[in-house]
């Protein structure tokens, strides 16, 4: 079971504005420092913040794929102060090459990513109620795909691989080996599911035209160049 960003993200706001109403508002003085449990009511920078920490715990560190190869295939088991520092530089090379390149991927902060536009959106669809048209929209869209995935999920999974072909001439071997999902090359594929279709953690909504259009567009010139090649 693999739990999204976006599921913390929903999760996350309740239980922010539960605690932020629970707990207490008394001031505590620390070598200096006045500090509360509850300094005001949960913010969009709490909820951000909170979004980008599981965001980062969610999937586990590339370093332990290297980890891993090395104890499988050549039995080489490293000590665990290499695997907690290997983890650590790891992670820790992204977030200085973003510093070191914030001018062109970090500043201006309006240029948003494209795969973070929709935490963005979401966010502010949650905290800022100035366009109740957004909010609303938001509620009838999980509403409406929450009933809609029992069908495709439960009710009749067959549209989770909506493989007509094969239904036509289920014995035929050829048509088969050809548009068949499971034993097949599934050339014939249409889903129902948009978690069928989100699988490989890939949003259709959220990547933008040119990038589709350039991987299209790379797919049929290495076609046409390991054709012409043999």
């Amino acid at each position: 079971m693999y739990i999204t960003v976006v599921v913390v993200q929903l999760l996350s706001l309740p239980l922010g504005q539960g605690l932020a109403a629970i707990l207490p508002t008394k001031y505590f003085k620390t070598s200096g420092y006045i500090w509360s449990l509850n300094p005001g009511p949960f913010s969009i920078k709490e909820h951000v913040c909170i979004t980008v920490m599981a965001s980062i715990s969610l999937s586990a560190p590339y370093s332990s794929d290297i980890i891993l190869a090395r104890h499988v295939f050549y039995g080489q088991m490293d000590p665990m102060s290499f695997q907690i520092l290997l983890a650590l530089g790891s992670q820790c090379l992204s977030i200085c090459f973003g510093g070191i390149l914030r001018q062109f991927v970090v500043w201006p902060s309006s240029m948003i990513w494209p795969g973070t536009l929709v935490n963005c959106t979401l966010f502010n669809t949650l905290h800022h109620k100035r366009n109740m048209a957004h909010e609303r929209f938001f509620y009838i869209a999980m509403a409406g795909s929450f009933i809609w995935y029992w069908v495709p999920g439960y009710l009749f999974t067959a549209l989770s691989m909506f493989n007509w072909i094969c239904w036509i001439a289920p014995n035929d071997i050829a048509i088969n080996v050809l548009f068949g999902t499971n034993t097949g090359l599934g050339m014939s594929i249409l889903t129902f599911n948009w978690g069928v279709i989100t699988y490989s953690n890939y949003n259709p909504l959220a990547t933008p035209v040119c990038f589709i259009s350039f991987f299209c567009l790379a797919y049929y010139l290495y076609q046409a160049i390991s054709g012409g090649a043999n």
